[in-house]
């Protein structure tokens, strides 16, 4: 009988601690998690620009005409991911 009286409890419990849990969610490490995402969204696409940029006008021999271009290219695909993730699809 004492078991039954206790199981309610301890559901309430964990419960409340469920809660509590979501609720400081919106701490410091939540926030960093947040914003390291973010910079990987943004920094692939440049480093990449750049590297193919490198790459090409090596072989083209072209200055660097391609480095610029492929890295502006991927600031722009960068902002635009972090745009679609943390503002498009969480429906801001």
């Amino acid at each position: 009988m004492k078991e039954q009286e206790e199981f309610p409890s301890e559901i309430e419990k964990k419960v409340r601690r469920l809660l509590q849990s979501r609720d400081d969610k919106a701490g410091f490490w939540h926030y960093a998690s947040l914003i390291g995402g973010g910079g990987w969204l943004f920094v692939i696409p440049v480093i990449a620009g750049a590297y193919l940029g490198r790459f090409l006008d090596k072989h083209v021999k072209a200055g660097i005409s391609w480095t610029l271009t492929l890295m502006l290219l991927g600031i722009a695909i960068g902002t635009y991911n972090v745009w679609y993730v943390y503002f498009r699809k969480s429906g801001r």
